[in-house]
């Protein structure tokens, strides 16, 4: 990776060159904030628990305050180590600000990885508030922490994964004049439209609020559906009303979002 890049790059056994762009440490600091009030309240509610087992006269005992101590120590470890096994490589923080610990190979997080990296946690956070983890955090080139070094991991922002529901055109609209649960009228058919027709339509209700001549423009588009639908006799009742003409083009376009629904 070049020292001015916030991307890795990984040369496979393929000789096929990926890159991964690492989190940066404002991204890891939202991570772990998430994470560490997560914590919190699970450390309060351990505490609180803890105290209603223990006998009011035991609970300055040494032995007593160390294991409890202990207990707090293998929560903050464990709850880490737990969720990146689960979640190959994610905490909830992580998950929720778009993160993943990946091996330095560009592998998958392993379990040695995960658990080096979440023992040497500890020296991390030495002398306090990650002290020591801060410092290699901005020293090192791909932003790792001594955990990281350890277990040979790194942090990177997680790509979204397209999907057919990703990738589908968004052709939603707001409507003003029907309501979403309203039957469509029995003259709206669109077996004759395309979607090129739908685009026309979706383009103008949303932005109708910005053009200047609004109503000859409905009606004139109202007009072109009409034809394509052959139903002709809508043409007069359309021709009378901008708002009329506006209604009929919500009904089309909620047309094909019913289609579209049947079809999934």
């Amino acid at each position: 990776m070049d020292d001015l890049s916030s991307k890795l790059s990984i040369d496979t056994p393929e000789n096929i060159l990926l890159d991964a762009e690492i989190a940066g440490f404002g991204s890891r600091c939202m991570a772990a904030l998430m994470d560490y009030t997560i914590l919190l309240v699970l450390v309060i509610i351990a505490t609180y628990l803890y105290g209603r087992a223990i006998p009011a006269d035991r609970r300055n005992d040494t032995a007593v305050i160390v294991l409890f101590i202990f207990l707090l120590f293998l929560l903050i470890t464990f709850y880490h180590l737990f969720f990146e096994l689960l979640w190959n490589g994610q905490t909830p923080g992580k998950r929720r600000a778009g993160l993943r610990v990946i091996q330095s190979n560009g592998l998958p997080l392993t379990v040695s990885g995960a658990l080096i990296r979440n023992l040497v946690r500890l020296f991390d956070f030495m002398p306090i508030l990650y002290g020591f983890g801060l410092i290699v955090l901005f020293a090192t080139k791909n932003t790792q922490r001594l955990g990281d070094l350890a277990a040979k991991t790194v942090v990177i922002r997680e790509r979204k994964q397209l999907t057919l529901t990703t990738l589908k055109e968004n052709l939603s609209v707001q409507y003003w004049h029907i309501k979403p649960i309203d039957p469509l009228p029995h003259y709206i058919h669109i077996e004759h439209l395309t979607q090129d027709d739908r685009r026309a339509i979706v383009d103008y209700l949303r932005r109708r609020y910005e053009l200047r001549d609004r109503e000859s423009l409905a009606k004139m588009l109202a007009r072109q559906m009409t034809r394509k639908m052959e139903e002709h006799n809508l043409d007069v009742s359309l021709s009378s009303s901008g708002a009329r003409s506006e209604q009929f083009l919500e009904q089309v376009a909620r047309a094909f979002e019913v289609t579209e629904k049947l079809g999934e």
